[in-house]
């Protein structure tokens, strides 16, 4: 009896043990492959850090691809749409609007954690992983449009974008992640950083040359936007197939503000000139 009894016992501190090591690895490799000197739940990030670089990514595509260099609009790739330009324009203004959103969501969540770990990495990845997304789904599942629209080898520039702003992010995040980053070097700078990409959007600080775009409500005839027109003494150059957005020479100087009363809902020059503001028009 007494030499049946060191047997179980002996077991029991065997499977002890071996649990104690089957958690010591799973900690240790959990720290190793995510990211050492994290506690676990930290590697699943700061879901309002990644919400705000989704948002971040965004302002960037559409503030540098569609309005700066107009390679393409968010629909662009519809063949049907190209030629209705008060289309793209709302269509992006929707994405813009969008974005917006995901920041202010971003920062009241932000607002609400008292815990700031991860800020900047986190950031990181979710500009990338917008950048991702939006590779996958708008430019190849969706087909809505590529980086570049009009290149002899789209998929080449897709890749490329991707590549940059997609992977890099996501690696340099993942980096960060891994040493452990000090909370208060982004707890400032990412949401700025997201705002003033917001309000380069919205307010361009220059404007391209060309005409200017004014945009008219639906049901504005032709009458209202030549006396709208002369009214401000500008010149009517053209228009998009729907009538609505025309492009004009005003006259440098000129009160382009009393468009407003005559019918525009958005003119290209102005403290809300928007996406108007930033589009060029090739005449």
């Amino acid at each position: 009896m007494l030499l049946m009894n060191p047997t179980p016992v002996l077991c029991n501190r065997a499977s002890a043990a071996q649990s104690t090591i089957i958690g010591t690895r799973f900690r240790f490799d959990c720290r190793s492959w995510i990211a050492p000197n994290l506690r676990c739940r930290d590697m699943l990030m700061n879901r309002p850090a990644i919400l705000i670089g989704i948002s971040i990514g965004g302002f960037f595509d559409g503030i540098l691809l569609h309005q700066i260099l107009q390679w393409h609009h968010l629909f662009s790739g519809v063949e049907d749409w190209n030629d209705n330009v008060a289309l793209l324009i709302a269509t992006d203004g929707l994405f813009h609007l969008a974005m917006f959103i995901a920041l202010i969501a971003g920062l009241w969540l932000l607002w609400r954690d008292p815990k700031h770990d991860a800020l900047l990495g986190s950031a990181c990845i979710g500009f990338g992983l917008w950048h991702v997304i939006d590779a996958v789904l708008s430019h190849w599942l969706l087909g809505i449009h590529r980086i570049r629209d009009l290149a002899e080898q789209p998929l080449l520039w897709d890749l490329g974008w991707l590549l940059a702003f997609g992977i890099l992010p996501i690696a340099a995040g993942y980096a960060l992640l891994r040493r452990k980053e000090q909370p208060s070097r982004a707890i400032y700078f990412v949401p700025l950083l997201a705002i003033g990409l917001g309000a380069l959007n919205a307010v361009p600080p220059v404007r391209p040359p060309g005409p200017t775009l004014v945009a008219f409500a639906p049901g504005t005839g032709f009458a209202s936007v030549a006396g709208a027109a002369e009214a401000v003494g500008a010149s009517l150059i053209t228009t998009d197939n729907t009538g609505k957005v025309w492009a004009m020479d005003v006259p440098e100087g000129a009160p382009w503000w009393r468009l407003y009363l005559h019918g525009a809902v958005m003119v290209g020059k102005g403290p809300a000139a928007g996406c108007l503001g930033w589009t060029q028009i090739k005449t």
